[in-house]
This record gives structure tokens, C-alpha cells and sequence, in this order.
């Protein structure tokens, strides 16, 4: 989805990743997840969202925390560096003698 500008998703998928933000955005300021505080989130972002998808979102999240239903996301302090291209370690240069 980072390759495609939100504009050019296809309607549902604007949804979900909507939703998904509100539910991160409520997580972050310590707030319940609920039906209504999700819809209080999209209403103030003047997003339109399924009352179901909300409903279902609202429920799957209860007792949760919002990164094991969607996922981490962002940068953020990870420590040590990232893996070479395709996985595999970086080749270490041998020095000549």
C-alpha cells in the first residue's frame, strides 16, 4: 500500500487503513477503543466508515492491544542495524596483507 498514493486506493481500502489510524491514534492517547470513540476519531478526520466495519473492529480490539490485531508500524527505537538485501548477512571486506 506505501506505493500508492491514499487517493488512488480502492474505497474499502481507504476504510481499513482509516480505521486501522484511529485505532492507533485512541491507542496512543490512552483512550478506550470502542465503537463510538473510533467514530469520534474518523468523524474529526472527516472519514466516512462502514458502522460495521467499526462495530468490528471495535470488537475484535477489545482487551487487545491495537499492534497485535494490525501490526507495528512506524520507525521508532528498533535496536541493532537492518539485514543486507534479501536476508542474508552482509559480507564482511577481507584486507589484503
Amino acid at each position: 500500500m506505501a506505493s500508492v498514493s491514499v487517493d488512488k486506493l480502492p474505497a474499502a481500502e481507504k476504510e481499513q487503513l482509516a480505521i486501522s489510524y484511529a485505532a492507533f491514534v485512541l491507542e496512543g492517547a490512552g483512550a478506550d477503543i470502542t465503537a463510538d470513540s473510533l467514530r469520534a476519531v474518523l468523524t474529526a478526520a472527516g472519514v466516512t466508515v462502514d458502522a460495521l466495519l467499526v462495530n468490528a473492529v471495535a470488537k475484535a480490539l477489545k482487551g487487545r492491544k491495537v499492534s497485535s490485531f494490525f501490526g507495528s508500524v512506524g520507525g521508532g527505537s528498533g535496536s541493532g542495524s537492518a539485514p543486507a538485501a534479501g536476508g542474508a548477512p552482509a559480507k564482511k571486506e577481507e584486507k589484503k596483507v
